[in-house]
């Protein structure tokens, strides 16, 4: 198995709750988890350019609560809180609980591996050099505070007549086999003309 495991579920418990807290039984169990993914998949979908960090997600019997973790609240609530209520109209389609959405803004962007890694992929998108999209990402996310971070590419990243090649770009520790280190994880792809190129971020906060 190797490096197979998610390093965000081998941390759950040690240094990271669970993204969805709620409990069920029988087949209650299985709908409520594939409503959980349809919900995140349109929320990831819709707020891209929202800097989504994360999105925990917390229900009692009759209610769902989401909690969207994001470094532009301005850009997910709109104008007169018309994105909200489009957000909210989208839910009622996958759940028949009630719906309580609530905004949180992320302070530091740079030291969330979720919006440095999208930020990366939007760029090569737009055809930005990856190596010096990676490079400037890296210098960021020191310099806003990070201990360590560790960066990987790959796919055909300089145009769809290269060969795939893996990009790897560290500044600073990054201690990966340990699980108290607070190491922040995602991972995300790009879509370009030549293919999909996979985009994978660790940063270590140092408490």
């Amino acid at each position: 198995m190797s490096r197979k495991i998610d390093p965000r579920a081998l941390r759950v418990g040690v240094t990271k709750p669970w993204l969805s807290s709620w409990f069920a039984e029988g087949n209650r169990y299985a709908d409520r988890v594939v409503e959980d993914e349809k919900i995140r998949k349109i929320l990831r979908k819709r707020l891209r350019t929202a800097g989504l960090d994360s999105i925990l997600i917390e229900r009692s019997i009759k209610s769902v609560k989401i909690i969207i973790r994001v470094t532009r609240p301005g850009v997910v609530i709109g104008r007169k809180g018309a994105g909200l209520s489009q957000i909210r109209e989208e839910i009622k389609r996958i759940t028949k609980s009630d719906i309580d959405l609530l905004i949180e803004e992320v302070k530091v962007p740079e030291t969330s591996a979720s919006v440095v890694a999208e930020t990366i992929a939007m760029q090569i998108e737009k055809r930005i050099n990856p190596k010096r999209a990676i490079n400037v990402a890296a210098d960021k996310s020191i310099e806003a505070g990070a201990t360590g971070i560790k960066v990987e590419a790959s796919g055909t990243l300089y145009g769809p007549n290269s060969m795939g090649t893996i990009i790897v770009t560290t500044r600073g520790p990054v201690p990966t086999q340990t699980l108290r280190a607070d190491i922040d994880y995602a991972k995300t792809v790009a879509y370009t003309r030549g293919g999909t190129i996979g985009i994978k971020v660790w940063i270590y906060k140092k408490s």
